[in-house]
């Protein structure tokens, strides 16, 4: 592989890809366990997990847009055709903007259901009051969304596992953990 240490990300940059990677994956595992679990105190504990993890997920969403806003990014390769530099471009946009929409409509979902938001016991300020065809459209836009967030990661992995494997250059590497 081709590259110098200095073409990698920063290790804010780097901690906060795969914790919230790691959350990513967690939110959608709970979020399928919802839909399968009966009504009682145990469906009602892993809402609140889901919930918490998701406001957690945009806090950690807004800085680190915020953190990248702020740090030269990487340069990519000049080699690269200007169409991938393009798809590459496009779908970092979608996934910041998949990552602040999602726990956004989740939490204006659970309020327009009447439920509050809390993350381990801090409730979140009520933006809507209860409204069943607001948390009927909600419910369909956080569920499409999150699909569209599975496709847009997707293609983001594969595009990824393609530079290290197929093309064999350093674009995986500069966000992999260590040196």
């Amino acid at each position: 592989m081709t590259g110098t240490a200095s073409a990698r990300y920063d290790a804010v940059a780097r901690i906060l890809h795969w914790v919230m990677a790691a959350a990513i994956l967690a939110l959608w595992v709970i979020g399928h366990m919802i839909d399968v679990l009966p009504k009682g105190p145990v469906r009602s504990e892993v809402i609140g997990l889901h919930k918490a993890i998701g406001v957690i997920l945009l806090v950690m969403a807004v800085a680190r847009l915020a953190w990248r806003l702020t740090r030269p990014q990487p340069p990519l390769p000049a080699t690269m055709p200007a169409v991938e530099r393009l798809m590459a471009s496009a779908g970092h946009v979608g996934l910041y903007v998949l990552m602040v929409l999602i726990p956004l409509d989740g939490i204006l979902l659970s309020q327009s259901a009447g439920r509050e938001v809390s993350v381990f016991g801090l409730v979140l300020p009520v933006l809507v009051g209860k409204d069943d065809a607001l948390k009927g459209m909600l419910k369909g836009g956080h569920v499409a969304l999150g699909w569209i967030l599975a496709v847009v990661l997707a293609g983001h992995v594969a595009a990824a596992l393609r530079h290290r494997f197929i093309l064999k250059d350093d674009i995986m590497a500069r966000m992999l953990p260590g040196r």
